[in-house]
């Protein structure tokens, strides 16, 4: 099977999963985000302490984990948001284990360990706030047109860069990526995004507007910080579980930091 062809699978069988996830229902779209966490943790781990044991590695996974559930049954309301202060004893038991590792650079590995949980699990528990935002009950509106929108900005990006990119956004990183490709995504998405609120009416036509425009400025650094992550270990991607497309890290890449856009834009907003 060529590349094309197998790119063309695995992107259909990834894009049809998050969808119908997404608008099954609450659960489903929680075990979605779930999911997600636990193997963009897996990869980010794997790829960041490739030397230690398996309870360095796997121990941030396991933390990880239990603060995107945490967080999931809170927005749920199956939790008081008494249990939002749960982070404390999480992140102290990953302080109080360094005690017992003895390998010398304990707080390098305690370093990585925070850094993932800050950069996966905390974006990815903003995005599942979304689905209730200003709202009882779920509502799959606002995470489904984030995910279109970053669908819509990567693909507007690659075609206008390669239809007319000249200049390079960040040569250093990612020697592919053009200015013409994303300007050209920007008004692309941007315009996804009005035909977008002719059928959502959870935000108003500039709000989407502006949420598109986030997603796309701050998808691309996403991915640019991926980038740089993949270039500082001498890597092409981050994993290969879904083939064509590399590892988890490279298709979420972008939505790390353009969640948490989208979402301190619409609680300071509306």
């Amino acid at each position: 099977m060529n590349n094309f062809w197998q790119r063309t699978i695995t992107g259909t069988v990834f894009v049809s999963a998050m969808v119908i996830a997404t608008l099954f229902s609450a659960w489903s779209f929680l075990a979605l985000l779930f999911m997600v966490n636990f193997l963009c943790l897996l990869e980010f781990y794997e790829l960041m302490l490739p030397d230690k044991s398996w309870l360095e590695k796997y121990l941030g996974v396991i933390a990880g984990s239990i603060i995107n559930l945490m967080f999931a049954l809170i927005i749920k309301n199956d939790l008081s948001l008494a249990w939002f202060y749960h982070l404390i004893p999480v992140f102290s038991v990953l302080f109080i284990v360094k005690l017992f590792e003895n390998t010398g650079n304990e707080f390098e590995t305690l370093a990585f360990q925070v850094l993932g949980i800050m950069y996966i699990s905390f974006p990815l528990s903003m995005l599942a706030h979304l689905g209730y935002f200003n709202a009882l009950s779920y509502s799959f509106t606002l995470p489904l047109g984030i995910f279109i929108l970053q669908w819509c900005s990567d693909t507007f990006a690659y075609l206008a860069g390669r239809a007319f990119g000249k200049h390079k956004l960040f040569e250093r990183i990612s020697p592919k990526k053009t200015w013409e490709g994303l300007i050209g995504s920007l008004i692309l998405t941007v315009g996804a995004a009005v035909v977008m609120a002719h059928f959502w009416d959870d935000l108003s036509r500039t709000d989407w507007m502006v949420v598109a425009a986030l997603v796309v400025v701050f998808g691309s650094m996403g991915d640019l910080v991926e980038s740089l992550l993949k270039r500082n270990i001498g890597i092409k991607d981050s994993g290969t579980f879904l083939p064509g497309h590399g590892g988890f890290l490279d298709r979420f890449d972008g939505i790390f930091l353009s969640v948490p856009a989208v979402y301190f834009y619409l609680l300071f907003s509306i």
